[in-house]
């Protein structure tokens, strides 16, 4: 079996979430007997490909904007990588059965070419974000989103989704369509354990991301006062692009805001719990597989587990006083950390590391070439 793989940005140990989740998804492919060919383009992160894996590197400008360019964008909306990657992989695709395009900006990447295709999706923009009023710059980004999913959707027989939620509202949208859930991958092997011995409790991801966002000040003004008082060793650490100004003036006792740090695997395990009290979004969390890869307990919203696999390493809860005393309990209670971490290591290698992640994604390829 041959497949390229289309990226929208490089397959990196520290290139953002897309670009871990991509590490994971081609070591899954490559570990099955798939022989993989990907294309990426380089916009966003930079860094070194790792060396066992057969990367074409594109570089990319940024997508023009203004208003002589709403037509094309309408047209093919978050279409322009197609500008830049459609013909090498219209060329590639001669030696290849199978076309995988992840996420929806690399949809229309495959215009043209022979070999069968599929999209993935990770999440749905309108689960995430609301529209808002159509005289704000949110309101054309998400709109774009949106156009460019159901693009996707409606010009691809074969897709992906990244958790049973998403495969559902894909079944609807697209009744004839062949739809498979394929749970997001990460290497293992980028994740050292968290030690959980100290009572240190965090999250980390961008404030530009404004479910996130809302997610963080959610755990430091209403979660994290009662996890404190009844945990009063604790402390609270929060990561991520934007999080510094983003709490800008609302110190706590007991909480440190770091932003930008070069590493959320380096992060992650140097806590003792993960807490993500997050009240929207969709598809399958970085952040909690992460943690999970780190052997870290979490304590989360149903929205924050979405494709998760029930198990001990996580405990999910909705309202701010029983997730302030699932945290607070983990905090205090060092053995229960212990045997809650062991756990999610445990079910992070049995769904999430790549080979059994991909299980899914290399059966819709043998289905492909069957039905080609």
């Amino acid at each position: 079996m041959r497949a390229l793989v289309v990226l929208a940005s490089p397959p990196l140990p520290e290139g953002g979430a897309p670009g871990r989740c991509a590490l994971g998804l081609i070591r899954g492919l490559m570990a099955h007997g798939v022989v993989v060919h990907v294309i990426a383009a380089r916009q966003h992160f930079a860094g070194d490909v790792p060396a066992d894996i057969r990367v074409e590197l594109v570089d990319v400008r940024a997508a023009a904007t203004g208003i002589r360019t709403i037509p094309g964008r309408l047209r093919r909306p978050r279409g322009h990588l197609a500008g830049y990657l459609g013909s090498r992989v219209r060329e590639l695709a001669e030696d290849v059965d199978v076309i995988h395009l992840e996420q929806a900006e690399t949809a229309w990447c495959d215009l043209g070419a022979p070999s069968p295709s599929l999209v993935h999706l990770h999440y749905r923009i309108r689960r995430d974000r609301d529209l808002g009023p159509p005289w704000r710059s949110e309101f054309r980004f998400v709109l774009e989103h949106a156009l460019a999913e159901r693009a996707a959707i409606r010009r691809h027989h074969y897709l992906l989704a990244s958790s049973p939620l998403i495969a559902e509202q894909l079944r609807r949208e697209a009744p004839r369509a062949r739809v498979v859930h394929a749970p997001l991958a990460l290497d293992p092997s980028y994740y050292e354990p968290a030690s959980l011995e100290t009572p240190v409790a965090g999250v980390i991801g961008t404030a530009e991301w404004l479910p996130t966002a809302g997610g963080i000040r959610r755990l430091l003004q209403r979660i994290w006062p009662e996890t404190r008082r009844l945990a009063p060793g604790a402390t609270l650490r929060i990561a991520g692009r934007g999080t510094d100004a983003l709490l800008a003036g609302e110190a706590q006792d007991g909480v440190e805001v770091l932003g930008e740090v070069p590493s959320s695997a380096a992060f992650l395990s140097g806590l003792s719990l993960l807490v993500y009290p997050l009240d929207r979004g969709s598809g399958m969390k970085v952040k909690v597989l992460e943690a999970l890869a780190c052997g870290l307990p979490i304590v989360t919203t149903p929205a924050g587990a979405e494709g998760i696999e029930a198990g001990d390493g996580i405990i999910v809860e909705q309202s701010d006083s029983a997730l302030a005393r699932a945290s607070a309990r983990l905090l205090v209670d060092a053995d229960e950390r212990r045997e809650r971490g062991a756990a999610a290591r445990r079910s992070f290698l049995e769904h999430y590391s790549p080979k059994p992640a991909t299980e899914s994604v290399v059966e819709l390829y043998e289905r492909m070439v069957e039905d080609s």
